[in-house]
């Protein structure tokens, strides 16, 4: 079997039955069939989507694939079918690498990186390296989504780990953080605040309000996905947004005050409401799990100064972008400013210098 293993770039699949001491203990001497059938079942579900085992020890499997997209069809079916067994819960954990061939098998770090990975998920999860997933999402698999669940600590691996989690009909989606000490990362929070929000109540009701809500958030959705954003938080007027890259947020900021500012997106007869908007970097504490920490209060409290119109960005975030060429956009220095429950903090204001700005 090592003969025939695939070489150059590959796809390892490490499972593991969750609890298996408990349900050892529950089941007895049954247990030993129950994870034979398991064992089974995983194994012609894997060569199903041309995947070979490697090793089978004790409650885990270890399977190569030469395609990630084949490696994560396979652990989705896998979970669909582990379903009617009930009792049996096996986390799953992939990673596209590069490794090494030795008499004995597969070496190298990739190996264990991903059997790190499956010890980090939950039974029923599916959880992938960003090398895995990079690729799963260049192939654009139909009925697959992937969750981003930020950067982790695995055992003996010296740098964080960003992972993905696959969301798929018929897999459970929602689990407990994963068993890793999450990094702490830098990121760049974009808030934006609809000024004038409680005269559109007063003035249209909740229908036309709901219709201006959701215009309001579609704007901001389509400027933050088309610069590596992602929206974590949005409710009546005001959205949260996160960046790995400083210049993506001030970039989709200002292309989302000028597309709330020139375009039709409220109701007939609604007049066109500003926004207001601050951009803050920090260290996060556990973004996937939508704790932000003190970075959150602070662009909240920084927003919470700016004028209608307005984009106010921290001098965390200037630091960030000193040197950097951002076209038609810069920032105006505003001096110290108070900001509630904080000493004062140097803020700057992002300023549009292109023709068709007022």
């Amino acid at each position: 079997m090592k003969a025939a293993l695939p070489t150059g770039t590959v796809t390892f699949l490490f499972s593991d039955i969750e609890g298996s001491t408990n349900l050892s203990r529950q089941h007895g001497a049954a247990y030993g069939d129950l994870r034979a059938d398991h064992r089974r079942l995983l194994g012609d579900t894997f060569g199903a989507h041309d995947g070979s085992v490697v090793d089978a020890e004790g409650d885990a499997l270890f399977a190569v694939f030469v395609r990630a997209t084949d490696a994560v069809a396979a652990a989705v079916a896998a979970q669909r079918a582990l379903a009617g067994m009930g009792a049996v819960r096996v986390r799953i954990g992939i990673h596209t690498t590069e490794p090494h061939i030795h008499s004995d098998g597969y070496v190298g770090v990739g190996v264990s990186r991903a059997a790190r990975i499956c010890a980090a998920a939950h039974g029923g999860q599916i959880v992938l390296s960003h090398a895995a997933a990079g690729i799963i999402e260049d192939q654009e698999v139909r009925g697959l989504r992937l969750r981003d669940l930020g950067e982790h600590r695995l055992k003996d691996i010296s740098h964080p780990q960003r992972l993905f989690q696959v969301e798929a009909e018929g897999l459970l989606s929602e689990f407990p953080p994963l068993a890793t000490a999450a990094a702490g990362s830098i990121a760049t929070l974009l808030v934006t605040d609809l000024v004038g929000w409680g005269r559109i109540m007063r003035e249209f009701g909740d229908d036309a309000a709901a219709g201006v809500a959701a215009a309001y958030y579609r704007v901001v959705n389509d400027c933050v996905d088309a610069h590596d954003g992602r929206v974590v938080e949005r409710g009546g007027d005001h959205t949260l947004s996160l960046f790995s890259a400083a210049e993506e947020a001030v970039i989709a900021a200002a292309q989302m005050r000028e597309a709330l500012r020139k375009g039709d997106w409220t109701a007939a007869g609604t007049e066109m409401p500003a926004i207001c908007a601050a951009i803050h970097t920090g260290r996060l504490a556990r973004s996937a799990e939508g704790l932000l920490g003190s970075p959150a209060f602070r662009v909240l409290r920084l927003c919470a100064t700016a004028e209608p119109g307005q984009i106010l960005v921290s001098h965390a975030t200037h630091s960030l972008l000193e040197g950097q060429i951002l076209g038609q956009l810069s920032l105006r220095d505003l001096g110290e400013r108070a900001l509630p429950g904080e000493k004062p903090a140097r803020v700057y204001e992002l300023v549009d210098e292109s023709p068709h700005v007022d």
